[in-house]
């Protein structure tokens, strides 16, 4: 186990699977992960210009005590990906990006949003370690980022998610796929509960409309993450054909198509041969739209 990984549930992608999408790619034709409820976002993902309120001023930050100036060891992001922090504590790095954050600029809403994330994956519940000495090297490095996150209030760390959110809406693939792997709340929710929460009726809407724009800008995790919703029926209406057809549009910009023997391994017992066709039929044509032949 990557120690280093955050706690990340997502419809049974985490972010250590996520870490290894992205020093891999996700493998043709395999199978969904099981499907398990959503880490997801907070309410203030919703909120209107409030969420920021209680974030720091620019410049206001403090290096908090034991700050890792000098660690060498990558710092990782909920979702999985590094974040270069360049010898900062979390709270000064968002000190030189709030007030661009603040204003609107994309890439530096979803640096802040990146930081934060560090600081609630250091929140996660601790997964259970076979190795005594996997889990004593877990609760060391956990210890290191609690120094590096002095400072961060717990209200910061929910008020990520307007970051995450200005962020998607700009096109950030990368935010758009992160709101999916958030969720409505930024703990994990049973979406079989209270289904007619308006936060969680949102984020269901939101979260696959983000990752069609994803899947739309040729990214091949977003593509997989959408065979994957179709398959689970958690935020929408299940549909096998649907998810069929996003796994053989997944495969396209990895140029490793999948076969039509495993799809039938996949799919073919719950479509029909009409249904089936079909969904070969719409993959290529979504395959089409996300990634565009090159003149």
């Amino acid at each position: 186990m990557n120690a280093r990984l955050p706690l990340l549930i997502c419809l049974g992608l985490g972010a250590a699977g996520l870490g290894i999408w992205l020093a891999t790619g996700l493998l043709a034709g395999e199978a969904p992960a099981p499907v398990v409820a959503p880490r997801p976002a907070a309410a203030a993902t919703l909120a209107e210009p409030r969420w920021f309120s209680s974030m720091p001023e620019a410049g206001a930050a403090r290096p908090g005590p034991g700050m890792l100036s000098a660690k060498k060891a990558p710092v990782y992001g909920r979702n999985g990906r590094v974040i270069e922090l360049g010898g900062l504590s979390i709270a000064q790095y968002i000190g030189t990006r709030i007030a661009a954050a603040r204003s609107g600029d994309a890439r530096a809403a979803y640096e802040v949003y990146q930081a934060e994330s560090v600081c609630a994956a250091n929140e996660d519940p601790v997964a259970d370690y076979n190795d005594p000495a996997e889990l004593a090297a877990f609760q060391a490095e956990r210890k290191e980022l609690s120094a590096l996150c002095a400072g961060i209030s717990p209200a910061q760390v929910q008020e990520r998610l307007g970051f995450l959110n200005l962020a998607a809406r700009s096109g950030n693939k990368a935010a758009q796929i992160d709101v999916y792997m958030e969720g409505p709340y930024g703990r994990s929710v049973d979406l079989t509960q209270n289904p007619d929460d308006p936060i969680v009726k949102q984020w269901k809407d939101d979260a696959l409309a983000y990752l069609k724009q994803a899947g739309d800008q040729c990214d091949h995790f977003a593509l997989a993450l959408l065979s994957t919703v179709y398959d689970a029926g958690q935020i929408t209406e299940r549909d096998l054909r649907t998810s069929m057809a996003y796994s053989i549009a997944a495969a396209i910009p990895r140029k490793k198509p999948v076969t039509q023997e495993q799809l039938r391994d996949r799919f073919g017992e719950e479509l029909s041969a009409d249904d089936f066709a079909g969904a070969l039929a719409l993959g290529e044509q979504l395959g089409k739209q996300a990634c565009p032949a090159r003149p």
